[in-house]
């Protein structure tokens, strides 16, 4: 059963078993052209099937054929589907897990002939070769959401990567600074150009490229508030600015009072600088920036970090645990859960409480000795 169609549309015609079937030359990786052959529940559906592989040979792109390996796609996933859809530093991620692991592992293997032993396999031996537990499901997460998108262009039958679990192993409780910690950070930094930065990823729990794409167009002290707009990452070996971790990562996060004060005085620090060098600072100009105006490294940030913990008499900690003390500190105050995720820009309340779950028993006794007020 079929029906006319408009020319270019390839051949679309319903098979005994009620499915729709299709079929249209596509351009092959060798340069050649064949007829690839789609399938769906509908006649649109594979309409849109066929569109999309024509659009890719309209652009020059490839389709998949019955012999491509699993290097072959993954690299075509990650230039056509991922790189569009995810940030660069995500992008550049999936891109190292593919080169190093994925492909030396599997690359050679048929995409078609993939099987769950094969990725059982591959989970296993990467865990015995002592790669952390999170590092092995973020690349049993980029084999399966390749092949999601195999299995949605009708280039697989299943994807064999979802039959496979991964063990999540024992997650490192989050530590983050003691109140007494936090205040000896500060002291130590105080009179430091960079002293704002402690207090601000302090206090509102900004990230770090968070907090080093921030931009002085993005803080209002008059309302003691600051926006998150951008983020400064490095990617493929230079420093780019990209959006925020997502659209819950865009946020405008109120200023407590002590923070406004130190940012007030590094404003007045920065203007000082730049007229050491015949400029003045302007709405654009980043807020934390190195000594010559430039933006500030991450790594550099983590290395006068970890130099200020030393200065203070401070465990070894990390940039990102500022981020878990503000978060920390606030439910210890009895802030809601639904505030500290918007402060923090978390994409869910489900992240907050997974992550910060062992404040809460201290909150809640907090709230039972309230209630207990009520009634004695």
């Amino acid at each position: 059963m079929s029906g006319r169609r408009p020319n270019g549309e390839g051949t679309i015609y319903q098979r005994r078993d009620g499915r729709w079937e299709g079929a249209a030359y596509v351009l092959l990786p060798s340069g050649g052209r064949a007829r690839k052959r789609v399938y769906g529940k509908t006649r649109s559906e594979v309409f849109a099937k066929l569109a999309e592989l024509q659009q890719k040979t309209r652009s020059g792109l490839p389709a998949i054929s019955g012999q491509m390996t699993i290097a072959t796609y993954l690299y075509e996933w990650l230039e056509t589907v991922a790189k569009p859809s995810v940030r660069p530093s995500t992008f550049y991620s999936y891109r190292l897990y593919v080169q190093d692991h994925l492909i030396p592992a599997l690359g050679n293997k048929r995409l078609t002939r993939l099987t769950p032993t094969d990725v059982r396999a591959f989970v296993q031996a990467k865990a015995n070769a002592g790669l952390a537990p999170a590092t092995v499901k973020q690349m049993h997460a980029i084999l399966r959401a390749a092949l999601q998108h195999a299995m949605r262009e009708d280039l697989v039958a299943r994807n064999v990567a979802k039959l496979v679990v991964v063990p999540g192993g024992s997650h490192g409780e989050v530590v983050p600074l003691s109140v007494e910690e936090a205040r000896a950070l500060l002291r130590a930094a105080e009179g430091t150009r960079l002293y704002a930065l402690w207090a601000v990823a302090l206090a509102v729990g900004l990230r770090r490229g968070e907090a080093l794409g921030l931009r002085w167009k993005d803080v209002d002290l008059d309302r003691g508030e600051l926006r998150v707009s951008q983020t400064l990452q490095r990617v493929d070996g230079r420093l780019q600015f990209v959006p925020p971790k997502s659209e819950r990562s865009r946020r405008r996060v109120p200023l407590p009072p002590v923070t406004v004060t130190a940012l007030q005085r590094h404003h007045l620090q920065a203007a000082n600088e730049a007229a050491h060098s015949g400029r003045s600072v302007v709405p654009d100009d980043l807020v934390f920036t190195s000594s010559t105006g430039t933006p500030l490294e991450p790594r550099n940030a983590n290395r006068v970090f970890t130099n200020l913990l030393k200065t203070a008499g401070l465990r070894p900690t990390r940039f990102h645990d500022l981020r878990h003390t503000c978060a920390s500190l606030l439910l210890a105050q009895g802030v809601s859960p639904r505030v500290v995720m918007e402060t923090l820009g978390h994409s869910a309340i489900a992240v907050t409480m997974n992550t910060y779950g062992h404040v809460m028993p201290l909150a809640q006794r907090e709230a039972a000795d309230r209630m207990n007020e009520l009634f004695v």
